[in-house]
């Protein structure tokens, strides 16, 4: 979504039509419209008329906010109800495994005893061969976010000079 128009892009003042910029227009809040320098000087001073930069800028902030909060909220909810579901059936698994596995004491002769050794040799393999694949991505992940916490510690805190 886009909020803000290029700073070359022409606005025409409400007022007396003159054609400008955006970094030279004005917002006058009281009456709603845009309008040029000159008209804000003259006409719409005791109104408090402000930059449209800075009115465009406001909007963008508000939308840019409300968006990522958006993303992060869902995040926040989603990767720990993900996670808790994770470590539940991981305990489960752990839990049946052993319990399974302790069919080995039961088994009548030493082919009977590799076929299940085997068997849950397999079982053991595929949990670890699922947990192989998720970790680059969850390591990616954890990766990906500090790089992006760390690009916002670098990127320069915009301070109005006044």
């Amino acid at each position: 979504m886009s909020y803000l128009k290029n700073s070359e892009d022409d606005c025409s003042c409400s007022e007396c039509h003159k054609k400008g910029i955006i970094d030279e227009m004005f917002y006058c809040g009281e009456c709603s419209f845009e309008i040029c320098a000159l008209c804000a000087y003259k006409r719409h001073h005791p109104h408090g008329a402000t930059p449209l930069l800075e009115k465009q800028a406001n909007q963008m902030l508000k939308g840019l906010k409300q968006e990522a909060r958006n993303v992060i909220e869902t995040y926040d909810d989603l990767v720990p109800e993900l996670h808790k579901g994770l470590l539940e059936s991981i305990n489960i698994y752990e839990t049946r495994l052993f319990s399974k596995v302790e069919a080995l004491k039961d088994a009548s002769t030493l082919v009977d005893l590799k076929e299940k050794h085997e068997s849950f040799t397999k079982i053991k393999s595929s949990f670890e061969s699922y947990a192989e694949d998720y970790l680059p991505h969850l390591r990616k992940f954890d990766a990906g976010v500090n790089q992006l916490i760390q690009t916002l510690n670098e990127f320069p805190d915009l301070k109005k000079s006044e």
